[in-house]
């Protein structure tokens, strides 16, 4: 039976009190996430690598032609770049993500995002509390700061920050490659967990993903939704 990664604990220890020391002098640049119909609450982020390193947009372009570059906030954060550069691949979209308290991120799935399919998303903790709430399918996790670990986001996901604190992250995209491929493979790794391949998405879910490929807007992630839908539509013709 094939099976994909649900999560796993990757073998990096990182210093998060000097990181979040770097976040902190950086108070002034927080940006709205952009995607406001995930969330609700604060949900705010600085960009330390975006397209063409504009750091006035968080936003993350799965269009293929987007290129990615560090921002000068990361060129100042220098424990943060170390980290950035310890992922030995191309790494596309890097944030500094904070939930604050009484804020939460609705169930939802990130298309694309998994191991399986070539990107994986890296998060390493910074500053969290005993309220954070955060479930991959229905397995609650519980990172630390310091820690380091990838999520396969294509699974449905959620968050809420029930504590008095910020919950502060620092999150890696990268682009699947050998190097990444030997690091999930290490016998170094723990904590990971393997899973059945999903079976096929129901309506409901279909229509969801359809709905956030359009809200990304680029002809690639439009003409996947476009796809979808036909596909969608045969489906039901046939009775399927």
């Amino acid at each position: 039976m094939n099976t994909i990664i649900q999560y796993l604990k990757l073998p990096f220890s990182f210093n998060a009190d000097v990181m979040l020391q770097e976040v902190n002098a950086l108070q002034e640049n927080w940006l709205m996430h952009y995607n406001t119909q995930d969330y609700c609450g604060e949900w705010k982020a600085i960009p330390m690598r975006s397209v063409d390193g504009n750091t006035n947009n968080a936003a993350i372009m799965h269009d293929g032609a987007s290129r990615y570059e560090d921002t000068v906030y990361l060129q100042m954060c220098h424990a943060i770049k170390s980290a950035v550069n310890s992922f030995q691949c191309e790494k596309t979209s890097v944030r500094v993500l904070n939930l604050r308290p009484g804020a939460m991120v609705k169930e939802h799935t990130d298309p694309g995002l998994s191991y399986e399919e070539g990107e994986v998303r890296i998060h390493i903790p910074l500053c969290t509390n005993e309220g954070v709430e955060f479930y991959i399918q229905e397995d609650a996790l519980f990172p630390k700061p310091g820690e380091c670990w990838y999520m396969n986001f294509e699974l449905k996901h959620r968050l809420s920050n029930n504590g008095f604190t910020d919950r502060i992250h620092l999150v890696i995209d990268c682009v699947v490659n050998d190097w990444v491929c030997q690091l999930f493979e290490s016998t170094a790794v723990t904590d990971c967990k393997k899973i059945p391949k999903p079976a096929l998405f129901s309506v409901e879910e279909e229509l969801r993903i359809i709905e956030q490929l359009q809200q990304q807007g680029s002809p690639t992630a439009l003409q996947i939704a476009s796809n979808m839908k036909a596909i969608l539509h045969n489906r039901k013709s046939h009775g399927k």
